[in-house]
């Protein structure tokens, strides 16, 4: 029988825990393979942090063979959970009420964090909802830290959440109120339970305050006093019982238990006034903080409840290789870990997603790469058949084709001959139009000037000095033809310009030979320029100008444009 298989990763401020969990023929949690790495916890150095954490994961991956897919619990330092309540509303309207909710809960811009929701309890009347965040770039380093080490992160929820979900597989039994103290390195879960409903509060009164304590005492390092704080409250020191160091271990730990007592009341209070329910029975501890020996009977004796050591292994069996790795003396600091496995055994368990939107989706693409992948084998092998019909069809077709254009080609030879043979007729069609147009225009010369002698005797004592030709530029290449079509299409053709003829000439004022010419004189040269438009040779008569400096004479120049229509 093949079981479904999950890899926890259990991000501690202290340490990383990591396992293997598989469903057992008994529907019970099986921890296959486990491994532990330690590493500071200093707040000090938080810097450093995330490297530190990609450093154990990696040693822990070296030497299990760890990696690949993973969910991913985030320690109570870095998640935040806060729980709101609003009044029931249409399940398809919820996530706009808490999406408002939640820009007025979590104390940063909703575009800085990563954050989820989770339906605690809903009555019909009130809806209790856990929000849950973590900021972007916190999250974003602790995923490169742990992809880094060849865990991908596809599951993460906060730390508190995984605790509610150990506890409620590992006690199905407990359904009054309890408070279940998760006592770590930098911060302590607190998570109040009652039947279905649940509240969590992380302190940031932990295992570092006594450490702290200790080396301020003492004026040790961080690392100094944490390795004494183990090695006394494990009862491993051969420190002397009157020890000065014993004493301010033994000390420390007492004034946290203290802390932690009051802590614990005023949160049980608070919780109370603000949720109602049914006060505690019973307080469960764990974590690597709650290991200190006198914890559970001072927090029984201050909270008048019955305290005891959580179980965090109660359901869960161990193979061979997770005994060997020392999963049971770990036990303290496992009970996040196994609620990150719960969901293999509890089937409608909710989850919250912790993972930024772009590992989320790259995450996404990675689950359906294999169904991307069998999609190109199925359609390459689709396309397959049709391929080879028609690479035969056209085989046959390109044959088929080598055989006419062969039978062609004495055709195209043919062609080319024709074209050649049409292109000659349309030089000697346009040599043909050129010649008749020199035999229709010989004689305008002629009789232009005939046209001109006339015009200029009857006006009298006038003559001309000059005649010069302006010749209009060369039309372009082709001009002609597109005037031509242009014409044939109805379309307006491009005008060619016009010949142009440059005349000087003068005229003798008879009647007054010694002085400057009269207005009589003036007239006759108007009216011989007048006279020049109505010649059908001419079109226009533009330029004209005068001299009248010399006595007895008017000069004068003018420029004729000759009509296009009787082309000289």
């Amino acid at each position: 029988m093949r079981f479904s298989r999950v890899l926890a990763v259990d991000i501690g401020a202290g340490h990383v825990a990591c396992g293997v969990f598989a469903t057992g023929a008994a529907g019970r949690l099986v921890l296959q393979q486990f491994a532990l790495e330690a590493h500071s916890s200093d707040a000090a150095h938080e810097s450093r942090w995330a490297v530190e954490l990609a450093q154990s994961l990696g040693a822990v991956a070296a030497r299990e063979k760890f990696g690949g897919a993973c969910a991913l619990a985030v320690p109570g330092h870095l998640a935040l959970t806060k729980f709101i309540k609003t009044p029931s509303i249409d399940p398809a309207k919820r996530d706009k009420i808490i999406a408002f909710e939640a820009a007025e809960n979590i104390p940063y811009p909703l575009e800085e964090v990563v954050w989820d929701h989770l339906v605690v309890a809903d009555d019909s009347f009130d809806l209790e909802v856990m929000l849950t965040a973590v900021k972007f770039d916190a999250m974003q380093a602790l995923c490169t830290a742990a992809d880094s080490a060849g865990f991908a992160a596809e599951r993460a929820m906060p730390a508190g959440l995984a605790l509610c979900y150990a506890f409620r597989y590992n006690y199905p039994e407990v359904t009054g109120s309890v408070i279940v103290v998760n006592v770590g390195a930098r911060s302590t879960n607190l998570l109040f339970l009652e039947g279905g409903r649940f509240y969590v509060r992380t302190l940031a009164l932990a295992g570092n305050a006594v450490t702290l304590t200790i080396a301020e005492e003492l004026r040790i390092d961080f690392a100094s006093a944490e390795t004494l704080k183990v090695q006394v409250l494990s009862g491993r020191s051969d420190l002397p019982a009157g020890s000065p160091s014993r004493a301010a271990v033994q000390k420390a730990a007492a004034n946290f238990v203290l802390r932690l007592q009051l802590e614990i009341t005023r949160s049980t209070v608070n919780h109370r006034r603000q949720a109602g329910g049914a006060p505690p029975t019973a307080v469960y501890l764990t974590g690597g903080g709650s290991l200190i020996a006198e914890l559970p009977a001072t927090l029984a004796g201050k909270l008048r409840l019955r305290a005891e050591r959580y179980e965090s292994l109660r359901h869960v069996d161990l193979s061979a290789n997770a005994r060997a790795a020392g999963a049971e003396s770990a036990a303290a600091v496992l009970a996040d870990l196994v609620g990150l496995a719960t969901h293999l055994v509890v089937k409608d368990e909710a989850a919250v997603s912790l993972l930024p939107p772009a590992l989320t989706a790259a995450l996404a693409f990675r689950k359906r790469q294999p169904l991307f992948l069998a999609a190109a084998v199925l359609a390459a092998a689709a396309l397959l058949p049709p391929i080879v019909y028609f690479h035969r069809v056209t085989t046959v077709t390109m044959a088929k084709v080598a055989q006419v254009d062969s039978q062609l080609m004495p055709l195209r030879a043919l062609q080319t001959r024709n074209a050649d043979n049409l292109g000659k007729i349309d030089e000697a069609k346009k040599q043909i139009v050129a010649l008749l147009g020199a035999v229709e225009t010989k004689a305008n010369w002629i009789n232009f000037f005939t046209d001109l002698q006339t015009r200029l005797v009857k006006i009298e004592d006038v003559w001309l000095d000059k005649l010069q030709v302006v010749r209009p530029p060369p039309a372009e290449p082709g001009a002609e033809a597109a005037a031509t079509a242009a014409a044939a299409g109805g379309a307006p053709a491009r005008l060619v310009p016009p010949l142009k003829l440059t005349l000087s000439g003068r005229l003798l004022d008879v009647a007054n030979p010694q002085s400057r010419v009269s207005p009589e004189a003036r007239e006759r040269v108007k009216q011989l320029l007048a006279s020049f438009t109505g010649s059908q040779f001419i079109a226009s008569v533009e330029n004209e100008k005068f001299d009248n400096n010399q006595n007895g004479l008017l000069r004068f120049d003018f420029t004729l444009v000759i009509n296009p229509k009787k082309t000289l």
